[in-house]
């Protein structure tokens, strides 16, 4: 049996006869219970901000050891525990990589033609295809997925990390009027740790390694901390200064992100058969918020930091409010 007819009778298996005032109920709770935990969590990093405990600093540091140790770890574990054989042979990943080219294409097209600010073009660029799939988007499909099924979600990450540091450090480059040196950016997606993780993963699962308690314990509970830590971290460094001097931007590309680019792609995976655990994964990667490393690169490269900044914080707090209507849709139609 394929992998997409699996799927597809994982979905029908969700349509169980139940009352439909209760199932309405239960996904509606479903999805409060999936997003609620991240505001939260955000709620706890800008009280620790603004109560002076923690400063944007730590906040930054512990961002650090989200993306450095904790992913990494997660992703390693996800993809160690995992039948990869019915994941690879599904077309899922390829189309998904395809539509992250589509995107970043069409911006890049676009993008120039309404914008002749070069700092600001790269920023809109990055804005419209970059998500911040790796830590926020974990947060969702740990709590839709569990952790025993994260294989897919992992994988994905994988392979979108990478190819958003390529094309973002290439769009950066472009606009600054710098040539993009390959060796450097070769360098950078061969030592990013995300991936570095994945590929731990994969050696994991082929030789079928299991680690010994006192390794497996902490690496667990290390993973473990992507989440919330992630999260914390996100609240305690968002800012909304120069959202005025930006509201237009911030605004068309927030409806991009989180409205327009999901649902078209939510409905090309949903038309191409795909249901349950991609479906839920597509989700992540097309309508997750802009990527925090649009802050960071902006900043460092000489490319509009405030801009970056107002559409991380922007497309962060609303996407809590656009993934629990998406979340709440898909499980209506028995979808994911």
């Amino acid at each position: 049996m394929c992998y997409n007819t699996r799927i597809i009778v994982w979905a029908r298996s969700k349509r169980a006869v139940r009352p439909r005032g209760r199932a309405n109920v239960e996904n509606l709770l479903l999805s409060f219970n999936v997003v609620a935990p991240l505001i939260l969590y955000m709620g706890v990093g800008a009280l620790l901000r603004k109560s002076g405990i923690v400063d944007v600093h730590a906040f930054r540091g512990a961002n650090n050891i989200v993306f450095y140790t904790a992913l990494p770890l997660l992703c390693f574990r996800a993809i160690a525990a995992s039948d990869l054989s019915a994941v690879v042979e599904s077309p899922f990943l390829l189309y998904s990589i395809i539509g992250i080219l589509l995107l970043y294409t069409l911006a890049s097209i676009i993008v120039p033609r309404v914008c002749k600010v070069n700092q600001r073009r790269s920023v809109l660029i990055m804005g419209a295809f970059r998500s911040n799939d790796a830590i926020f988007g974990l947060g969702v499909a740990t709590a839709l997925l569990g952790e025993d099924h994260m294989a897919l979600m992992a994988l994905a990450i994988a392979l979108s990390v990478p190819l958003f540091n390529v094309l973002s450090v290439i769009s950066v480059e472009h606009y600054q009027g710098g040539a993009t040196n390959f060796w450097r950016l070769l360098f950078r997606i061969l030592t990013n740790p995300v991936l570095l993780g994945c590929l731990a993963g994969f050696i994991a699962s082929w030789v079928h390694l299991e680690l010994p308690e006192v390794l497996a314990t902490p690496v667990k509970g290390i993973a473990s901390l992507t989440t919330p830590l992630a999260f914390i971290a996100l609240g305690g460094t968002m800012t909304f200064d120069a959202l005025k001097k930006n509201r237009v931007a911030v605004t068309v590309v927030s409806l991009l992100r989180l409205l327009l680019i999901p649902i078209v792609a939510l409905t090309v995976f949903l038309l191409l058969g795909f249901r349950g655990e991609p479906i839920v994964v597509a989700l992540i990667i097309f309508g997750a918020p802009v990527a925090m490393a649009t802050y960071t690169m902006s900043a460092g490269m000489g490319a509009d930091d405030e801009l970056a900044g107002s559409l991380v914080a922007v497309t962060s707090i609303l996407s809590i409010v656009t993934m629990f209507f998406f979340i709440f849709v898909l499980k209506q139609l028995a979808f994911i």
